[in-house]
C-alpha cells in the first residue's frame, strides 16, 4: 500500500478530502474506483464535483497522469461529472464496483 500521495495527479489537498471520505490507501481508492471515490468527495465537498477531480482520480487509479487518457474517454468522464449525474451514459469507469 502506499500514501494517496504517492499516486499520479494526488496532490495533499485531494488525499486529505479522500481520507475524510474514509479512503485512505491506494489499495481502497482503485478498489472503489474512481467514480464512485468522487461521489464520496461530492458528498463531505460538494465544490468538489468538477471534471479536474474525476480526471485526477480516474488517472490515479490507472497510475498515469490524467493528460495520458485517451481524449475520447476524457471527454465522456468531463462530460459525467459536469452533468452532475450518479450514472455516467455509456460504459463504467474504471474499477467501478457493479450494482
Amino acid at each position: 500500500m502506499r500514501e494517496l500521495t504517492q499516486l499520479p495527479n494526488l496532490g495533499p489537498k485531494l488525499a486529505r478530502e479522500l481520507e475524510a471520505a474514509g479512503i485512505t490507501t491506494d489499495t481502497e481508492l482503485r478498489a472503489l474506483g474512481a467514480t464512485a471515490a468522487w461521489e464520496r468527495l461530492r458528498e463531505i465537498n460538494p465544490d468538489r464535483d468538477c471534471a479536474n477531480s474525476l480526471l485526477a482520480l480516474e488517472g490515479a487509479v490507472r497510475g498515469v497522469r490524467w493528460m495520458s487518457i485517451d481524449p475520447d474517454e476524457r471527454r465522456r468522464i468531463s462530460a459525467y461529472a459536469e452533468a452532475g449525474r450518479r450514472s455516467p451514459d455509456g460504459p463504467p469507469l474504471t474499477n467501478r464496483p457493479s450494482r
